[in-house]
């Protein structure tokens, strides 16, 4: 199984269905995934907290690899997430990119970023057009 392959049914086995036993099986134990918030480090064990916390908000998780790029040891994916409002029922549907190094078959270091403003306007948390809004000089604060 290619490592796309393999990232792929692992993202849809964790995020997807929430099998949070499969967490490990991909990172190195000293691997940190930079990029979700600001100074936010995740270890492999700290996605036992982060996957439980998403599925609280979106259910029917299913994860599509739209593009890719790799190398002998990197591998680059923009991904299309798709699932629905675990409050509204509301479908929702976001980017995002992730860069991952990979060390033999296991992620040594990644880096992430998932378009949330998207997500959090589907969820009805951020107003629709949040980032035209936030241009045209709107505070939500």
């Amino acid at each position: 199984m290619s490592r796309r392959e393999r990232i792929e049914t692992w993202l849809n086995a964790v995020w997807g269905k929430g099998e949070l036993d499969r967490i490990d099986a991909l990172f190195e134990d000293s691997a940190q995934a930079n990029g979700l918030m600001p100074g936010l480090e995740l270890r492999p064990e700290e996605f036992h907290e982060l996957v439980p916390a998403l599925r609280a908000h979106l259910k029917d998780i299913e994860i599509t690899i739209l593009r890719q790029f790799e190398t002998s040891d990197w591998l680059w994916l923009l991904l299309r997430i798709e699932g629905r409002s675990s409050q509204t029922g509301q479908s929702a549907c976001f980017t995002g990119q992730l860069s991952m190094r990979f060390a033999g078959e296991k992620i040594v270091e990644a880096y992430n970023n998932f378009d949330v403003v998207a997500l959090f306007e589907a969820l009805g948390v951020m107003p629709r057009d949040t980032v035209a809004l936030c241009l045209s000089g709107e505070s939500f604060v």
